[in-house]
């Protein structure tokens, strides 16, 4: 009969695609683990059908929607499944991994009956105390005394501890399993002590003594324990997992209604229940996002890898990439909560959408609600869109068009568009016509501010002629004004600040450790701002030696010129000899917080960055900086065209650089004028390097 029925059943499955394989999936996998318990766990002869069993449920679970109240269950026998064949099979690492995530899952579920609570709660505590035991046995006892980074082991083993307390306080699994609880508590507490003693005494420089006594005994105890269990479970004597199927219609009711098993047993003496569960060890969130970036992408680009998942044309992704990607995507945005990013978010929007794009119903009535919920996500992010500086806003409005299209009433792109108007308004107001992004494969998404509508860039790469860039990278294009910023926000916010005239209160901060002197440039300085306040070691002498302090006093110049070194950690080298770092760049003396002026940073290369976000916070209202380092010669003409156009010229400063590219460029260029003598000769081919003219980047409006 049950030959009969497992026939049936892949009878049915090759001729069913999508999510309608889901209930015969489920019905095959019940099939599988029964004759996986007969055939014994932990021998060879059960291996194929564990295997056969971990694949039903993957699919299984693959085409289960969050909020199918079945997910979690299918989520937690997975874990089980594939904890087992890590555990008791000797299966690969990854194996442990992705049944360590699929329990946290069903933990997490608020619709999880109690004994598939519990039974997940003590494989997830095993899987994390044998990885931090083989971890230990793997070193020789000079290197785990030596110390080092145990910090992650430290905490999955706390999260052990966590789950077998829990496990111990519900008791709902057994005498036999109990028993093996509590070692398994004992021996994941030892391992916890020597952690803790090892981190103690690591770097202190006094000898660490540590007493490997209680955890032998206890880890003796547990082999014990688990030879009888495993006797156990052999012999047919242990409970075995619930029906997955028999246990839909309990997941669908208030967990106060649950059935409740009666467990006749003595009175529980007084202070039994007191004992404080410990709390739950912190998720590492920089580990979750790492790996979901690693899984995506690996060493790549993510948002490159799921652009490309989502065009129309894009082969099938590959088995199982997406149901992790949901999986992963999901573990970040729950941990991070209320913190949780834009990227974040869209990245789970995506991932969503790429599993519900080809489903089809599978008979329970819950059709599309990957897809549903890839549109909750992305609303989620919107409001966090214009601050975001991941560059992730092209993938959004990219998963918004396909949305839209498999439901205009949606209008999920117009409640994008929405968070944008603001921006659109204060850009225009200042005469910006775009705000881009670059796209991975060298596109560009346009924000165009006369509507606040977002369309594709030309494909001949053309821009408007006056466009604001989101992100560092630099665009080389002549013919556009273009000037960069961290995110959209940051654009509306600079727009509505007022730039003050060069020439106003100009600092010309000029080699005040010495290495760096530039007479001709310095020269040229004083007469194009003979206004100027010079600080450091000058031709003609200077208003002071150029410390920290003399420079954050004048941080409401209306022109700030630096002619100075960068340290290795991105700190002005000023007079003193002392630093002058990002974090110290803050305070403003008699400005309003509406006028700022402009910066230009030393030659450094990309590491002039974090400075110039830091002069923008102080409120400047534009900073000059560098894509990467050139040679002096060279930037010694460039800054001299600068300057010259900033004043002579009259422009403003993206135009001002502009000109400088321009220059560059040109066959025709000449010496500027009052440059003497001239670093090198501007006539020959050297000066025409592309790196030269996309090298000097404008941050601001």
């Amino acid at each position: 009969m049950a030959e009969d029925t497992e026939k049936e059943l892949r009878a049915r499955l090759a001729r069913l695609t999508g999510a309608a394989r889901t209930r015969p999936l489920l019905e095959l996998f019940q099939i599988l683990a029964d004759r996986y318990w007969r055939a014994g766990p932990g021998r060879p002869a059960a291996l194929p059908a564990l295997d056969e069993a971990v694949d039903c449920l993957t699919e299984a679970y693959g085409h289960l929607r969050p909020g199918d109240p079945m997910r979690a269950q299918v989520a937690s026998q997975l874990g089980w499944f594939l904890g087992a064949r890590q555990m008791a099979h000797g299966g690969p690492e990854s194996d442990r991994q992705r049944a360590a995530g699929l329990l946290e899952e069903a933990l997490a579920a608020t619709n999880l009956p109690p004994m598939f609570t519990c039974i997940a709660r003590m494989t997830l505590g095993q899987l994390y105390l044998t990885a931090a035991i083989r971890g230990l046995q793997s070193l020789d006892v000079p290197t785990l005394l030596a110390g080092g980074d145990h910090g992650p082991a430290l905490t999955e083993v706390e999260r052990a501890i966590d789950c077998f307390q829990q496990v111990l306080a519900d008791d709902l699994l057994g005498a036999e399993v109990t028993e093996g609880a509590k070692a398994m508590l004992a021996c994941a507490e030892a391992v916890r002590d020597l952690f803790v003693g090892i981190e103690a005494g690591a770097g202190t420089g006094i000898g660490i003594d540590i007493d490997f006594g209680p955890m032998m005994r206890t880890m003796a105890t547990l082999q014990d324990v688990q030879r009888r269990i495993s006797d156990g479970m052999e012999a047919g004597t242990m409970p075995r997992l619930p029906n997955l199927l028999g246990g839909r219609a309990t997941t669908t009711v208030d967990p106060l209604d649950f059935p409740v098993t009666v467990l006749r047993g003595p009175e529980p003496g007084p202070g039994d229940g007191d004992r404080a569960r410990r709390s739950a060890a912190p998720v590492d969130l920089a580990a979750l996002r790492r790996a979901l970036r690693e899984r995506v992408a690996g060493d790549g680009d993510p948002y490159a890898a799921l652009a490309a998942l989502l065009r129309p044309d894009a082969p099938p992704p590959p088995a199982g990439l997406v149901d992790d990607l949901v999986g992963l995507a999901t573990s970040v945005t729950h941990a991070a909560g209320a913190t949780a990013t834009a990227a974040d978010r869209i990245v789970l929007a995506v991932a969503l959408y790429l599993r519900g794009r080809d489903d089809a119903d599978d008979g329970w009535g819950d059709a599309d609600d990957d897809v549903r919920a890839a549109a909750v996500a992305l609303s989620a992010a919107a409001d966090a869109l214009p601050a975001d500086p991941s560059g992730v806003v092209p993938l959004a409005v990219d998963l918004a068009r396909l949305l839209d299209g498999r439901n205009p009433e949606g209008r999920v792109g117009d409640a994008l568009h929405d968070r944008f108007v603001p921006v659109a308004q204060a850009l225009r107001g200042v005469r910006v016509q775009a705000l881009a992004w670059p796209r991975p494969d060298g596109t560009r998404l346009l924000l165009h501010t006369d509507d606040g509508r977002f369309r594709d860039g030309r494909p001949d790469g053309a821009l408007p002629p006056r466009v604001v860039v989101v992100g560092a990278e630099p665009l080389p294009d002549d013919d556009a004004v273009i000037s960069h910023v961290t995110s959209a926000r940051q654009a509306g916010e600079l727009a509505g600040r007022v730039p003050l005239r060069v020439t106003e209160a100009p600092v010309l901060v000029v080699d005040p450790r010495g290495g760096h002197d530039e007479a001709s440039l310095v020269r040229l300085c004083r007469r194009l701002y003979p206004r100027a306040v010079v600080l450091g070691r000058a031709d003609g002498g200077s208003d002071g030696p150029g410390t920290p302090e003399e420079v954050r006093r004048r941080l409401d110049a209306s022109m700030l010129h630096l002619t100075c070194g960068v340290s290795a950690a991105g700190a002005l080298e000023l007079a003193g000899p002392a630093d002058l770092g990002p974090a110290a760049i803050t305070g403003r003396t008699t400005r309003t917080a509406t006028e700022g002026g402009l910066v230009v940073l030393p030659p450094t290369g990309d590491g002039s960055a974090p400075l110039a976000e830091a002069f923008l916070a102080a409120g400047f209202t534009g900073v000059v900086g560098w894509a990467r380092p050139v040679p002096r010669p060279v930037a010694t003409l460039m800054l001299a065209v600068l300057h010259t156009g900033l004043v002579r010229g009259g422009l403003r400063p993206a135009a001002a650089v502009r000109a400088v590219r321009r220059w560059l460029a040109s066959p025709d260029r000449t010496t500027p004028a009052g440059l003497a003598p001239a670093p090198m000769d501007v006539t020959g081919p050297a000066l025409a390097d592309p790196a030269y003219r996309s090298a000097m980047v404008y941050h601001g409006i």
